[in-house]
């Protein structure tokens, strides 16, 4: 997984064979800061070009290309990889054209593996990147779970007279960042007081009561129920308290936490297009 691909090699902005698994137009200085673009087709979607290229003019980025084969194994005597490779290397060259005229620097990856684990290795590699921006056919969750940044999804159909667009913006909830709401936290702390008192009253009546406790749970027969009964007793009412303390801290299990991750995103309108523009649009919220 996240291997790069050899079908091909990259072409530089002046279609030099490069020899090498990133392609850039010129050298960049260091920690430049860039936008990082991620598609699972051969072609990259014009409308994400052009929205890619268009914010990193204006907030003076680079922007960091990358075409993820999710199938490279796929049996059919590697056809879909070469044609993968082709259809990379025509979208990498129109990207860097359009780049060019705007005096945007664009570096280019080719990638094979999982999306969400390629973002995650690509944001912890000495790149400072910024954001990242997923192409159509990318389920956003799954890139928006491992990765430091945020994601943008950008949502581009042929733009009609009065037609309002819409975008998503998915937020990764850093480790230790509590995103409890204020009615589950109450919950939380209800669940907590109810089952500790309960557990309390439980040993208290156990600890009072010993020879009581003795005389008939060791009577044998029947009252042999008794102490199972006790310790699954014991066992429902300590296990409530102590799972709803933790969730009272704001702690959370593991498989917990990653869905509350997938889960958090904000949907905001984007006004209609007053213009009446035909052209296909790239609208993302910031």
């Amino acid at each position: 997984m996240g291997r790069k691909n050899t079908n091909s090699l990259p072409v530089t902005a002046a279609g030099e064979n490069t020899g090498v698994g990133v392609a850039s137009q010129s050298p960049r200085p260091r920690k430049t800061p860039f936008i990082l673009v991620v598609t699972r087709h051969g072609h990259m979607g014009e409308p994400v070009m052009n929205y890619a290229v268009n914010v990193a003019e204006r907030l003076k980025y680079a922007i960091f290309a990358v075409h993820v084969n999710t199938l490279p194994f796929f049996c059919d005597g590697g056809r879909r990889n070469r044609l993968f490779a082709s259809a990379m290397e025509e979208s990498t060259a129109q990207l860097m054209e359009m780049a060019r005229a705007k005096g945007v620097l664009v570096e280019h990856l080719g990638e094979s593996g999982k999306i969400g684990r390629v973002v995650k290795r690509l944001c912890h590699s000495e790149r400072h990147i910024e954001f990242v921006i997923v192409d159509q056919g990318i389920a956003k969750e799954e890139v928006a779970t491992q990765s430091p940044v945020p994601v943008f999804g950008v949502i581009y159909t042929s733009a009609k007279p009065g037609q309002i667009h819409t975008a998503t913006h998915h937020i990764t909830i850093k480790k230790g960042v509590s995103g409890m709401s204020t009615t589950s936290r109450k919950r939380h702390m209800k669940n907590c007081f109810v089952f500790g008192a309960l557990t309390v009253g439980l040993y208290a009546a156990v600890f009072s009561s010993q020879s009581v406790v003795m005389t008939y749970f060791t009577k044998g027969g029947l009252y042999t129920i008794l102490p199972v009964a006790l310790v699954f007793a014991v066992s429902y009412v300590h296990g409530n308290f102590t799972s709803a303390f933790w969730s009272a801290l704001g702690i959370e299990g593991s498989q917990a936490t990653v869905k509350k991750e997938a889960e958090i995103r904000k949907e905001a309108p984007v006004a209609a297009d007053i213009r009446k523009d035909t052209r296909p649009r790239a609208q993302v919220s910031v």
